[in-house]
């Protein structure tokens, strides 16, 4: 099952990335910075947890003890500078790329899985393999929202004085929190 990701989608989850300050290196912020202005570029860019097998792919990875943070790979090209990457997908917007983040913080967020796609050269689902860790991070997207609510709704049931929907609402609010530790 093949998952269609927006444009839209794909910018707001580059952004969540530059707005965590996730990456050091100036030249690949750059590269995520050209992606996110070129829409049809952007329309070629898959983001996929595996990039094995793919022709033509982008792994970021976290800063580690042996340097390796960029990696692009064009056929039987590979190269560890951005700025090569960049010249390259600036003139090939024909072409599917397949971007792999190797960054702890990425993989552990919901928002990372709604934007997810499938390495077409994988026998093993997406689906298969995250459902679980999307349907966590579904729940766990729902329980902060409701106790943001539930806190929004006390601090104004004690602005207005009102006794009793603070009691109703502070006890709505252990409710959810008790669910949350079982």
């Amino acid at each position: 099952m093949e998952q269609m990701v927006s444009n839209v989608q794909k910018k707001t989850f580059l952004r969540w990335i530059l707005d965590r300050h996730l990456l050091t290196n100036r030249e690949i912020i750059w590269l995520l910075h050209y992606l996110m202005s070129n829409d049809q570029l952007l329309g070629i860019i898959h983001i996929v947890d595996d990039v094995a097998r793919c022709n033509r792919l982008i792994t970021i990875a976290a800063p580690r003890n042996d340097g390796l943070v960029f990696r692009y790979i064009k056929a039987t090209v590979e190269t560890n500078d951005p700025e090569k990457a960049f010249h390259d997908l600036r003139m090939n917007q024909q072409e599917d790329v397949y971007l792999e983040l190797d960054i702890e913080a990425v993989r552990r967020s919901p928002i990372y899985f709604s934007v997810l796609e499938e390495n077409p050269n994988s026998a093993i689902d997406v689906h298969e393999k995250y459902g679980h860790m999307a349907e966590h991070a579904t729940n766990e997207a729902e329980r902060i929202f409701i106790t943001e609510r539930l806190n929004q709704a006390i601090n104004e049931a004690l602005d207005n004085g009102d006794e009793t929907l603070f009691y109703t609402l502070t006890k709505q609010l252990n409710e959810v929190k008790k669910n949350n530790l079982k």
